[in-house]
Protein backbone atom coordinates (compact mmCIF):
# COMPACT_ATOMS: atom_id res chain seq x y z
CA UNK A 1 0.00 0.00 0.00
CA UNK A 2 1.40 3.39 -1.49
CA UNK A 3 1.90 6.12 1.47
CA UNK A 4 2.18 9.77 1.18
CA UNK A 5 4.48 11.88 3.62
CA UNK A 6 1.70 14.90 3.78
CA UNK A 7 -0.64 11.66 4.95
CA UNK A 8 1.82 10.84 7.63
CA UNK A 9 2.14 14.17 8.80
CA UNK A 10 -1.50 14.79 8.78
CA UNK A 11 -2.06 11.92 10.56
CA UNK A 12 0.41 11.86 13.43
CA UNK A 13 0.03 15.86 13.70
CA UNK A 14 -3.54 14.87 14.79
CA UNK A 15 -3.30 12.04 16.98
CA UNK A 16 -0.21 13.72 18.64
CA UNK A 17 -2.49 17.22 19.63
CA UNK A 18 -5.52 14.86 20.34
CA UNK A 19 -3.49 12.68 23.20
CA UNK A 20 -1.52 15.85 24.15
CA UNK A 21 -4.82 17.89 24.36
CA UNK A 22 -6.27 14.99 26.23
CA UNK A 23 -3.79 14.96 28.76
CA UNK A 24 -3.91 18.58 29.98
CA UNK A 25 -7.79 18.22 30.17
CA UNK A 26 -7.06 15.60 32.58
CA UNK A 27 -4.75 16.96 34.94
CA UNK A 28 -6.73 20.14 34.40
CA UNK A 29 -3.59 21.93 33.41
CA UNK A 30 -3.30 25.48 31.32
CA UNK A 31 -3.74 24.63 27.62
CA UNK A 32 -0.99 26.25 24.84
CA UNK A 33 -1.86 25.46 21.08
CA UNK A 34 1.29 26.64 20.32
CA UNK A 35 3.20 24.27 22.53
CA UNK A 36 0.80 21.57 21.42
CA UNK A 37 1.79 22.68 17.78
CA UNK A 38 5.78 22.19 18.76
CA UNK A 39 5.03 18.62 20.83
CA UNK A 40 3.15 17.55 18.13
CA UNK A 41 5.62 18.18 15.49
CA UNK A 42 8.24 17.08 17.58
CA UNK A 43 6.22 13.45 17.15
CA UNK A 44 5.76 13.80 13.77
CA UNK A 45 9.19 14.32 12.86
CA UNK A 46 10.15 11.46 14.46
CA UNK A 47 7.47 9.34 13.17
CA UNK A 48 8.84 10.36 9.60
CA UNK A 49 12.28 9.46 10.05
CA UNK A 50 11.12 6.12 11.79
CA UNK A 51 11.30 4.04 8.67
CA UNK A 52 14.52 5.47 7.99
CA UNK A 53 16.51 4.57 10.85
CA UNK A 54 15.66 0.99 12.84
CA UNK A 55 17.36 2.23 15.60
CA UNK A 56 15.15 4.77 16.52
CA UNK A 57 11.69 2.28 16.95
CA UNK A 58 14.15 0.71 19.97
CA UNK A 59 11.90 1.26 23.12
CA UNK A 60 13.32 3.35 25.02
CA UNK A 61 13.63 6.25 22.25
CA UNK A 62 9.77 5.97 21.96
CA UNK A 63 9.86 6.75 26.09
CA UNK A 64 12.21 9.43 25.43
CA UNK A 65 10.34 11.03 22.96
CA UNK A 66 7.12 10.98 24.66
CA UNK A 67 8.92 12.09 27.78
CA UNK A 68 10.11 15.21 26.01
CA UNK A 69 6.69 15.86 24.35
CA UNK A 70 4.93 16.05 28.04
CA UNK A 71 7.93 18.53 28.86
CA UNK A 72 7.17 20.77 25.97
CA UNK A 73 3.15 20.76 26.88
CA UNK A 74 3.51 21.48 30.86
CA UNK A 75 5.88 23.93 30.71
CA UNK A 76 6.99 25.03 34.47
CA UNK A 77 5.84 22.79 37.33
CA UNK A 78 6.16 20.40 39.98
CA UNK A 79 7.73 17.80 39.42
CA UNK A 80 4.93 15.24 40.95
CA UNK A 81 2.72 17.15 38.45
CA UNK A 82 4.95 16.56 35.28
CA UNK A 83 5.32 12.57 36.80
CA UNK A 84 1.52 12.54 36.67
CA UNK A 85 1.09 13.49 33.62
CA UNK A 86 3.78 11.47 31.84
CA UNK A 87 1.40 8.61 33.39
CA UNK A 88 -1.49 10.03 32.24
CA UNK A 89 0.14 10.47 28.47
CA UNK A 90 0.92 6.80 28.59
CA UNK A 91 -2.10 5.48 29.75
CA UNK A 92 -3.69 7.61 27.19
CA UNK A 93 -1.83 6.18 24.46
CA UNK A 94 -2.42 2.65 25.30
CA UNK A 95 -5.92 3.17 26.14
CA UNK A 96 -6.83 5.03 22.55
CA UNK A 97 -4.86 1.92 20.88
CA UNK A 98 -6.68 -0.81 22.41
CA UNK A 99 -10.06 1.43 21.57
CA UNK A 100 -8.94 1.62 18.21
CA UNK A 101 -8.16 -1.74 17.55
CA UNK A 102 -11.18 -2.45 19.06
CA UNK A 103 -13.76 -0.96 17.37
CA UNK A 104 -12.10 -2.26 14.03
CA UNK A 105 -12.54 -5.54 15.23
CA UNK A 106 -16.31 -4.79 16.22
CA UNK A 107 -16.29 -3.38 12.74
CA UNK A 108 -14.70 -6.33 11.07
CA UNK A 109 -11.97 -3.86 9.37
CA UNK A 110 -8.37 -4.73 8.76
CA UNK A 111 -6.76 -1.18 10.37
CA UNK A 112 -3.71 -2.47 8.34
CA UNK A 113 -5.84 -2.26 4.92
CA UNK A 114 -7.86 0.83 5.46
CA UNK A 115 -7.25 4.19 4.06
CA UNK A 116 -4.53 5.71 6.21
CA UNK A 117 -6.44 8.78 6.08
CA UNK A 118 -9.42 7.31 8.31
CA UNK A 119 -7.43 6.48 10.23
CA UNK A 120 -8.01 9.55 12.66
CA UNK A 121 -11.39 9.05 12.69
CA UNK A 122 -10.65 5.86 14.80
CA UNK A 123 -7.92 7.30 17.03
CA UNK A 124 -10.66 10.35 17.43
CA UNK A 125 -13.62 8.26 18.13
CA UNK A 126 -11.18 6.34 20.60
CA UNK A 127 -10.95 9.58 21.77
CA UNK A 128 -14.04 10.54 22.54
CA UNK A 129 -14.81 7.81 24.11
CA UNK A 130 -11.75 8.03 26.64
CA UNK A 131 -12.87 11.49 27.24
CA UNK A 132 -16.32 10.19 27.87
CA UNK A 133 -15.25 7.95 30.22
CA UNK A 134 -12.52 10.32 32.16
CA UNK A 135 -16.03 12.60 32.67
CA UNK A 136 -17.95 9.87 34.63
CA UNK A 137 -15.19 8.56 36.57
CA UNK A 138 -13.89 12.16 37.39
CA UNK A 139 -16.96 13.10 38.97
CA UNK A 140 -17.52 9.96 40.60
CA UNK A 141 -14.48 10.41 43.01
CA UNK A 142 -14.21 13.81 43.50
CA UNK A 143 -18.11 13.87 44.66
CA UNK A 144 -16.91 10.32 47.07
CA UNK A 145 -14.21 12.47 48.28
CA UNK A 146 -16.55 15.43 49.19
CA UNK A 147 -18.67 13.47 50.78
CA UNK A 148 -16.32 13.87 54.25
CA UNK A 149 -14.50 16.91 52.96
CA UNK A 150 -16.60 19.83 52.41
CA UNK A 151 -14.69 23.08 52.37
CA UNK A 152 -11.31 24.26 51.57
CA UNK A 153 -9.33 27.27 51.44
CA UNK A 154 -8.50 28.18 47.76
CA UNK A 155 -6.57 30.70 46.49
CA UNK A 156 -8.08 32.38 43.36
CA UNK A 157 -5.97 34.66 40.68
CA UNK A 158 -7.65 37.36 38.20
CA UNK A 159 -6.03 40.33 37.05
CA UNK A 160 -2.71 39.42 37.88
CA UNK A 161 -3.77 39.67 42.16
CA UNK A 162 -4.53 36.42 44.22
CA UNK A 163 -6.76 36.41 47.26
CA UNK A 164 -7.06 33.63 49.75
CA UNK A 165 -10.21 32.89 51.02
CA UNK A 166 -12.73 29.98 52.30
CA UNK A 167 -14.78 28.15 50.29
CA UNK A 168 -17.04 25.11 50.57
CA UNK A 169 -17.77 22.61 47.94
CA UNK A 170 -21.53 22.81 46.36
CA UNK A 171 -22.40 19.31 44.46
CA UNK A 172 -25.36 21.00 43.29
CA UNK A 173 -23.61 23.41 41.53
CA UNK A 174 -23.10 22.60 38.13
CA UNK A 175 -22.89 26.46 36.29
CA UNK A 176 -21.03 26.71 33.25
CA UNK A 177 -20.19 29.60 31.32
CA UNK A 178 -18.41 29.35 27.52
CA UNK A 179 -18.46 25.49 28.30
CA UNK A 180 -15.67 26.38 31.90
CA UNK A 181 -16.91 25.33 35.09
CA UNK A 182 -18.27 28.60 36.82
CA UNK A 183 -17.25 29.23 40.52
CA UNK A 184 -19.72 32.05 42.58
CA UNK A 185 -17.80 34.38 44.55
CA UNK A 186 -19.00 37.24 46.85
CA UNK A 187 -18.40 40.44 45.63
CA UNK A 188 -15.65 41.44 48.13
CA UNK A 189 -13.77 39.11 46.77
CA UNK A 190 -14.13 40.15 43.12
CA UNK A 191 -13.36 43.70 44.50
CA UNK A 192 -10.30 42.64 45.74
CA UNK A 193 -9.24 41.33 41.96
CA UNK A 194 -10.50 43.84 40.02
CA UNK A 195 -11.47 48.03 40.53
CA UNK A 196 -15.11 49.14 40.73
CA UNK A 197 -14.62 50.38 36.85
CA UNK A 198 -13.74 47.57 35.67
CA UNK A 199 -16.60 45.22 37.41
CA UNK A 200 -18.88 48.37 35.51
CA UNK A 201 -17.29 47.14 32.15
CA UNK A 202 -18.22 43.54 32.60
CA UNK A 203 -20.60 42.55 29.96
CA UNK A 204 -20.78 38.82 30.23
CA UNK A 205 -23.17 37.35 32.55
CA UNK A 206 -25.09 34.25 33.20
CA UNK A 207 -28.57 33.63 35.17
CA UNK A 208 -28.63 30.56 38.27
CA UNK A 209 -31.68 29.44 40.25
CA UNK A 210 -32.10 30.68 43.81
CA UNK A 211 -34.60 30.61 46.55
CA UNK A 212 -36.47 33.90 45.34
CA UNK A 213 -36.41 32.64 41.51
CA UNK A 214 -33.96 33.84 38.39
CA UNK A 215 -30.98 36.00 38.77
CA UNK A 216 -28.06 37.33 36.63
CA UNK A 217 -24.79 37.56 38.09
CA UNK A 218 -21.60 39.25 36.70
CA UNK A 219 -19.01 36.61 34.83
CA UNK A 220 -15.41 36.87 35.09
CA UNK A 221 -12.75 35.08 34.14
CA UNK A 222 -9.93 33.98 36.42
CA UNK A 223 -6.10 33.49 35.86
CA UNK A 224 -6.47 30.21 38.00
CA UNK A 225 -7.70 28.78 41.12
CA UNK A 226 -5.84 26.62 43.68
CA UNK A 227 -5.89 25.22 46.93
CA UNK A 228 -4.02 27.03 49.75
CA UNK A 229 -2.01 23.67 50.46
CA UNK A 230 -0.94 22.74 47.02
CA UNK A 231 1.00 24.46 44.30
CA UNK A 232 -1.07 23.00 41.34
CA UNK A 233 -3.45 25.51 39.57
CA UNK A 234 -6.73 24.31 37.66
CA UNK A 235 -7.22 26.52 34.55
CA UNK A 236 -10.22 27.79 32.68
CA UNK A 237 -12.41 28.48 35.20
CA UNK A 238 -14.72 31.62 35.62
CA UNK A 239 -16.26 33.39 38.27
CA UNK A 240 -19.81 34.37 38.97
CA UNK A 241 -20.43 37.39 41.21
CA UNK A 242 -22.47 37.91 43.86
CA UNK A 243 -23.43 39.79 46.68
CA UNK A 244 -25.19 37.05 48.76
CA UNK A 245 -23.30 34.52 50.41
CA UNK A 246 -23.27 35.07 54.01
CA UNK A 247 -21.49 33.58 56.40
CA UNK A 248 -17.52 33.05 56.85
CA UNK A 249 -17.45 30.99 53.38
CA UNK A 250 -17.16 33.59 50.03
CA UNK A 251 -16.73 31.09 47.25
CA UNK A 252 -18.83 28.55 46.49
CA UNK A 253 -16.88 25.81 44.53
CA UNK A 254 -17.91 23.98 41.43
CA UNK A 255 -18.93 20.57 41.66
CA UNK A 256 -16.69 19.14 38.68
CA UNK A 257 -13.54 21.26 40.08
Amino acid sequence: MQVYIEVVIINNLLINALILTLTLRFLRHKISKALIFISSAIGTIYAIFLPLADILNLFVFKIILAIIMVAIIMGRCTFKRYLSACAIFFSLTFAMGGITQGLASILSIDLAKVNSTLIPFFVGLAGLIVLFAQKLIYKHVILARRKSRYEDFVIISANGKEVSCKAYYDSGNRLYYKNSPTIIIDKSVALQLFEQKELNSVKDNTQIDTVTGKKKLQVVTLDYLRTQDKKDKVYGVMAAISDCIKGEYKVVLHCDI
